[in-house]
């Protein structure tokens, strides 16, 4: 599908069921977030499922992540919470082809509902800073690239894959063949891919592609999601 870049009227501020606000998109019928709740979905899936199970298998070393749709910020904000907590050095690179503007981010108040407020300022860096440049905080490195993701060319390999565009009913082509293969281009072996969705054409693509893929009990609103390993 191609979408095109949405402006602020196109947006449809809501608030999920734990509180916290999301967009809604009248043209793709899609939330930026579930709205069972967008902090507990991507805290659940995002930051537990995949940072907090790489860490468990990894527990001495420095982890890279690659994040698929940068959308909120919200991932980022989490892992970064996430990664202070526990005392562990990260690198963050997110990929956004249809990015927020920082009116638009600071519409939805998200602020309001983040936990750790001592670390609230970390939310407005990973916005204002511009796209393409790296900087660090608290042995965090995060950059951003406005860019497509099947076009875009990276010389580094990651360790966990958090991806996280929009369903399928509005962006088929990121949940197929040449997407998938190319998030597993973009692992280390042992690397860790997951994701709110649970469609099982997507975990069959995963597994063509060389993931070892589990089905694991979904956030709230949710059956199932999916995480998928490469394997060393």
């Amino acid at each position: 599908m191609n979408l095109m870049k949405f402006n602020p009227l196109q947006k449809k501020i809501i608030t999920t069921g734990d509180g916290s606000p999301s967009f809604f998109i009248d043209q793709l019928n899609e939330t930026y977030h579930s709205k069972h709740g967008a902090i507990t979905e991507s805290d659940y899936v995002y930051v537990k499922k995949g940072f907090a199970h790489w860490l468990d298998q990894n527990k001495q070393k420095t982890p890279r992540i690659f994040e698929m749709g940068l959308g909120t910020g919200l991932n980022a904000y989490l892992s970064y919470v996430f990664a202070l907590d526990h005392k562990i050095s990260c690198e963050y690179v997110s990929i956004e082809k249809y990015p927020l503007s920082v009116e638009e981010v600071q519409s939805l108040k998200m602020k309001d509902t983040l936990p750790a407020t001592e670390h609230h300022h970390f939310f407005d860096q990973l916005h204002e800073v511009a796209w393409g440049q790296t900087f660090s905080q608290s042995d965090f490195l995060f950059k951003k690239l406005e860019e497509d993701f099947f076009s875009m060319e990276l010389d580094q390999r990651f360790d966990i894959l958090f991806y996280d565009a929009f369903g399928y009913h509005a962006q088929s082509e990121m949940w197929q063949d040449k997407a998938l293969q190319k998030c597993y281009d973009l692992l280390q072996p042992g690397g860790v891919w997951v994701s709110y969705c649970a469609k099982g054409s997507v975990r069959r693509s995963l597994e063509k592609t060389g993931f070892w893929v589990e089905r694991l009990e979904g956030p709230p609103g949710k059956r199932e999601m999916l995480r998928a390993i490469k394997q060393l």
